[in-house]
């Protein structure tokens, strides 16, 4: 299985000033657009009147904004550019220092040995890192990963933390228990694999997250995958099949069973790695016995939908059209979310069983809240979007999107799926 190493430290500074410098590009341009359709109104009023006798005044007024939002632009961009080649030359250098060392005639050496050692960030240092990349991926993936830009989300398979290994023998030692069936938790839109740790209390064993506790009650090896979001969900399926193939080829002990947990567009991403499989993965294809669903918008999210509908009707009007292309600044992973993928269909040979899971934020009576408010990112009706008559499907009331991650109601029906092919350890019943 093969697998991409997380960024340095540098990398990751090298990509977010690239990111920035293209930030401060884009922002540039909405503005100087905004400018120019604020400046057109009176330009036309003026021409009309005047049969086009002020064109030559709005010509020299174009020519000006357009070379000082020009000048701010690219001196914005090439600024933090800049600054990424040093960092990505300095990168390439210390990651040899003994070359410069050369070239200095030992000087180099001489000063490091008496430099003082710099304090490591800490694990809660790096999860915040990561989760804010995760959130800057899920809105700007696809465009980070267009651009090759080091801040790129690649997507790796985890557990206990720790990233998981390439060829067999890495596993072998890194699973030295590893168990034939695998549950793997895929998380939602800018998450990452911490996501199922959210609501978790140490002095409250009862919120541990999932993973942990089905590891305790049934005989199975419990994986989390981290991905790109910002990327649409069938790159996303398509590199997880793939990446899927690898691991139960590699795996220690042979795979007789994998449960697909997908939160959010975690679950869209797991629906439509099922949906993507053919003939040539007939060893996967056994192998994936469940697929469940917390809170996946299948027929699409309202307010992706809102955003969609409101970069539509401001494109419509001149003076607002730069408003449009701002709300247009929306990644292929949250454009898949207007519509989702649709309600579930049936598929010629396919025998996985999916499982999907609801909730509003309001009892089963109020109506009005469950089809329009839902959990709060989703309804009912999308998350529950079924048109085989064959998925099994719960809905829970008083809870909303997020604690989905993490809920005892949930856990009691993630036991009842692995129920069905496993039997729970002894004294776990």
């Amino acid at each position: 299985m093969s697998k991409k190493e997380e960024p340095s430290t540098g990398e990751k500074l090298e990509g977010t000033l690239m990111f920035v410098g293209d930030t401060i590009a884009q922002a540039a341009t909405r503005v100087h657009e905004f400018h120019r359709a604020i400046s057109d109104m009176p330009f036309k009023a003026v021409g009309a009147a005047t049969l086009n006798a002020s064109k030559p005044v709005e010509s020299v007024h174009n020519e000006i904004t357009d070379l000082v939002y020009g000048a701010v632009r690219e001196a914005g961009k090439g600024v933090f550019s800049g600054a990424a080649w040093v960092v990505r030359q300095a990168n390439q250098s210390l990651a040899s220092p003994q070359v410069i060392d050369q070239a200095m005639g030992g000087e180099l050496m001489d000063d490091v040995n008496h430099l003082p050692v710099p304090s490591m960030p800490n694990a809660k240092t790096d999860k915040r890192v990561s989760a804010i990349s995760s959130a800057i991926n899920g809105v700007f993936g696809d465009h980070l990963a267009a651009t090759r830009n080091p801040m790129q989300v690649h997507m790796n398979l985890y557990a206990n933390g720790q990233l998981l290994q390439a060829d067999q023998a890495a596993l072998m030692a890194q699973f030295p228990n590893a168990q034939n069936h695998l549950v793997i938790f895929v998380h939602g839109l800018c998450c990452n694999e911490d996501s199922w740790q959210m609501y978790y209390n140490p002095s409250e064993p009862a919120t541990r997250p999932y993973g942990d506790k089905l590891q305790d009650d049934f005989p199975v090896t419990a994986l989390y995958l981290r991905y790109n979001t910002g990327r649409n969900i069938d790159s996303n399926a398509r590199q997880f099949k793939r990446m899927l193939n690898k691991l139960v080829r590699n795996w220690p002990v042979a795979v007789e069973g994998i449960t697909l947990v997908g939160h959010s567009m975690g679950g869209l991403v797991s629906r439509a790695v099922v949906e993507a499989l053919t003939d040539d993965d007939i060893i996967l294809k056994r192998a994936i016995r469940d697929v469940v669903c917390l809170g996946s918008p299948h027929a699409g999210a309202p307010l992706a939908r809102l955003a969609a509908a409101g970069e539509q009707l401001f494109s419509k009007f001149e003076l607002a059209r730069p408003i449009g292309r701002v709300l247009g600044v929306r990644s292929r992973g949250i454009r898949d979310l207007d519509h989702g993928l649709g309600a579930l269909q049936t598929r010629d040979g396919q025998e996985v069983m999916f499982h999907l899971i609801g909730s509003t934020i309001g009892d089963h009576t109020s109506s009005w809240l469950n089809t329009t408010v839902g959990d709060g990112l989703v309804t009912p009706d999308s998350a529950l979007a079924d048109d085989t008559g064959k998925a099994q499907r719960v809905t829970f009331a008083q809870k909303h999107h997020m604690i989905l991650l993490n809920d005892p109601d949930v856990f009691l029906e993630l036991k009842m799926v692995l129920r069905q092919h496993l039997r729970p350890r002894v004294g776990r019943d």
